[in-house]
């Protein structure tokens, strides 16, 4: 095939690879380069599957490669379509209810086919204006990339995240140990004074199993990203304002403190097998050093974004196959039933890290474990629907720490560590624009207390209740392993906005001022 004949082909290749590209520029500081392979494989593909059937459609190569490039146009161009007319309700109907635009998209379908059948001679010069429009879009995503990166620096995450060695001394015994993160879980003050629910009878329950409750616990970093890679590297991360700049948008270098992190590092050191239970949320979906994997999505969150803004998306949501609501409920429940039966060699000593999406947003839990639809969300205050996903997590907390238990011999118990990573949005701060600074001491307080409980027999003694996940590791490591490590400030931070993610001020006297 040459040059000229390639060119109705290329033509929707092109339009398939644009809108991978685009997403990722729009999210340059998250995603990464990879998450466009397979989107883009799985485009292409379909396009050279399409290609023939429209050419035998139009009758001319031509024809149909203007035809296939529309109608990639039209089915990733639906999603911001609809963010735009959705803010201009018409006589109380929403333009953008698929009930509406969907039929408005296919009549538009409709004309261009017609048009294009219809147009005297192969339209060449149409052809030609969308090739240059097509490549332009592919061109200017990437010089948004370039621009980013030249514009972060390389990420030096490594001389943050190893400030000290680590060294065993006499290790007795080397226990299992699980790590579970449930997102965004309040302390008992935050759900008693904002959400109205007393979380005692939880705390209770885990005081007489053994935990160690730290009722004043609060989070070092009032982000996921920020708070994980803190508490699992062992260290705060103000150093990351040098080495990355307080200007820095660029989330990629607590990422890589997430992938390669202390904690992981240690226990692989001391013969632990690593078993990896993640969310959805791309930094914790899997770890390259686990031993196992274990992930319930079919599509990464990438795609699944990016399949969120076509077409399809509200046909295949009435179909029940993209609901994100009901894959996390499904999801959650998967990953709970993973815990509770994880596989143990003998002689190995696991490594256990879970992080659970949840009592973090969308609710999709009644208080008995049935499915909260976005119907029953929308009718309810936003902390109606956080208590009853709170109240259900309960429940499942409770089960879950008794099968674990369960499954150790007296002698030989595992040790156990239940934390929020931060507290949930206060109703001011949305959106994520939020700048920080200006929030309140009872809002930065609601973001930053969290729940912190730790079964480790043997030793209590070393906890005490203001203990934020910095130290929680550092604690276990010099109790089980002899580490010597010296114990660092609990002190709280927040960064000033999302276009300034490392110019953190301290919380923690605002924190405190609010009360316990």
């Amino acid at each position: 095939m040459g040059r000229r004949g390639a060119f109705p082909l290329l033509l929707p290749l092109v339009y398939a690879a644009a809108p991978p590209l685009m997403l990722l520029a729009g999210n340059a500081g998250q995603a990464q380069f990879s998450d466009v392979l397979l989107p883009v494989g799985l485009l292409a593909a379909a396009t050279l599957i399409l290609y023939p059937l429209f050419v035998a459609m139009f009758r001319s190569p031509l024809r149909g490669g203007v035809a296939l490039s529309l109608f990639w146009l039209l089915v990733f161009s639906y999603g911001h379509v609809a963010a735009i007319v959705g803010r201009f309700p018409i006589a109380g109907m929403n333009p953008a209810n698929p009930k509406c635009l969907i039929p408005v998209t296919l009549v538009v379908g409709g004309l261009c086919a017609r048009a294009i059948r219809r147009a005297p001679g192969d339209p060449r010069t149409f052809a030609k204006v969308l090739m240059v429009s097509g490549l332009a879009l592919i061109l200017s995503s990437l010089v948004t990339l370039g621009l980013f990166r030249g514009a972060h620096r390389p990420s030096a995450s490594a001389s943050v995240v190893a400030p000290e060695t680590i060294t065993a001394g006499k290790v007795p015994r080397t226990p299992d140990i699980y790590y579970i993160i449930f997102d965004r879980y309040a302390s008992n003050a935050t759900l008693t004074t904002r959400y109205g629910w007393d979380n005692g009878p939880l705390l209770d329950f885990l005081r007489r199993r053994g935990f160690y409750v730290a009722d004043d616990s609060r989070s070092n970093y009032h982000v996921t990203a920020q708070s994980l890679a803190s508490s699992l590297n062992m260290t705060h991360l103000l150093g990351l304002s040098e080495t990355v700049g307080k200007e820095s948008s660029d989330w990629r270098p607590v990422f890589d403190m997430l992938e390669d992190n202390q904690v992981t590092r240690f226990l692989l050191g001391q013969g632990y097998r690593y078993v990896h239970v993640g969310a959805k949320w791309p930094p914790t979906a899997r770890n390259r050093h686990a031993s196992v994997n274990y992930k319930f999505s079919v599509l990464p969150e990438f795609s699944a974004v990016l399949v969120s803004t076509t077409a399809f998306y509200p046909v295949l949501y009435r179909l029940g196959v993209t609901n994100p609501d009901r894959e996390k409920y499904e999801r959650v429940n998967h990953q709970l039933g993973i815990l509770s039966g994880l596989p143990r060699r003998q002689g190995t000593p696991l490594f256990v890290f879970a992080h659970f999406l949840v009592p973090h947003g969308p609710y999709v839990f009644n208080r008995d474990g049935s499915y909260r639809t976005p119907e029953q969300v929308t009718a309810h205050p936003e902390a109606e629907s956080y208590v009853e996903q709170i109240r259900y997590l309960n429940g499942r907390i409770e089960g879950l720490v008794d099968s674990l238990l369960a499954a150790y011999p007296p002698g030989a118990p595992p040790v156990i560590i239940l934390q929020g990573d931060e507290g949930p949005y206060p109703e001011r701060t949305h959106p994520h624009s939020f700048v920080w600074t200006e929030a309140t001491n009872e809002e930065i307080s609601e973001k930053m207390r969290i729940l912190n409980a730790i079964y480790a027999p043997g030793c209590e003694a070393s906890f005490y209740p203001a203990v934020t996940p910095v130290n929680t590791f550092r604690l276990v490591f010099n109790c089980y392993f002899q580490t010597g490590l010296p114990l660092l400030p609990d002190r709280s931070y927040a960064y000033h906005d999302l276009k300034r993610l490392y110019d953190f001020f301290e919380t923690t006297a605002r924190i405190d001022a609010v009360g316990k």
